[in-house]
C-alpha cells in the first residue's frame, strides 16, 4: 500500500466521502421538511465535523478506503459491458462477479465508517436495512 497524504481533504474527497455514505453535499444544513418530517440530514454534521477531527495518519487510511470504493465501482461499471442477451427475457451478467464486487463495496464502505467515526446516511437507499423517511434513525 502506497503512501497516501495528510493534508486536509479536498473539497472533492469530501464530497466522495459523503457519497460513498449516502450523504448529499449541500451548501447548506438549513433545516428542511418532508411530509412533516426534518429532512433526512440530520447525521451529515457529524460527517462534516470528522473532516476536521482527523489526524494526518487518519487522512491517509481515508484517501486509501476512496482509493479503494472507486476502484471497485469502476470494476462495477465495466462488469456491465460483459453484459449479454442470453434469452428473449434479458440481460445476463456473471452475478457471482457483481455479487462479489458489490460485497467488496460493502466492505470498503464500512472501513470508511469506522475509520471517519462514523455512520453512513440511515436514510440512503443503499445504507443496508436504510431507514424510510420520518422514521427516527441514530445519530451517533
Amino acid at each position: 500500500m502506497s503512501a497516501m497524504s495528510e493534508a486536509p481533504f479536498t473539497p472533492e474527497e469530501e464530497t466522495a466521502i459523503m457519497r460513498y455514505l449516502g450523504y448529499p453535499d449541500w451548501q447548506s444544513l438549513a433545516q428542511s421538511m418532508q411530509l412533516g418530517f426534518p429532512a433526512a440530514s440530520q447525521p451529515l454534521f457529524l460527517v462534516r465535523d470528522s473532516f476536521k477531527r482527523m489526524t494526518g495518519p487518519a487522512r491517509s487510511m481515508i484517501r486509501v478506503d476512496l482509493s479503494e470504493l472507486d476502484c471497485i465501482e469502476g470494476q462495477i461499471s465495466e462488469a456491465r459491458g460483459r453484459m449479454r442477451v442470453t434469452s428473449m427475457e434479458g440481460l445476463h451478467v456473471n452475478p457471482k462477479e457483481t455479487r462479489m464486487l458489490r460485497e467488496e463495496l460493502e466492505y470498503w464502505t464500512r472501513r470508511l465508517e469506522d475509520d471517519l467515526g462514523v455512520k453512513r446516511n440511515p436514510y440512503s437507499s443503499f445504507a443496508a436495512g436504510g431507514t424510510p423517511g420520518g422514521i427516527n434513525a441514530k445519530v451517533g
